[in-house]
């Protein structure tokens, strides 16, 4: 009786490891596969800050995020729109749209 209440322990334990694991890894390789690391909303460039201003009147940056290659860094900002929805914005660090579909292009394999 012993043994067979061990070894359901060690079951659950060890499936509950297996499903801990399931659950980070899509989050890590969302983080490999766009190389975005998160930063303070006010950590953005004032020029990419004010390009916010400018094109989203009322919005409000809820997420920053930076990627750097050759040199150059790119935003991902999630703003929070006055009407209450969530979008996604890239943008150089002079405040210059990037077109999403451009980086999906430049970073996704093709299927």
């Amino acid at each position: 009786m012993v043994a067979v209440a061990g070894m359901v322990l060690t079951t659950q334990t060890a499936t509950a490891q297996v499903e801990g694991e399931d659950k980070t890894a899509p989050e890590q390789q969302m983080q490999q596969k766009h190389d975005f690391e998160k930063i303070e909303v006010a950590d953005l460039p004032a020029e990419v800050q004010q390009a916010v201003e400018r094109d989203f009147q009322g919005s409000t940056v809820a997420e920053a995020f930076v990627k750097e290659k050759d040199g150059e860094k790119k935003y991902k900002i999630v703003l929070s729109t006055t009407d209450g929805q969530s979008k996604e914005l890239f943008a150089d660090a002079q405040g210059n749209w990037i077109e999403k579909d451009k980086k999906k292009d430049e970073g996704q394999p093709q299927e």
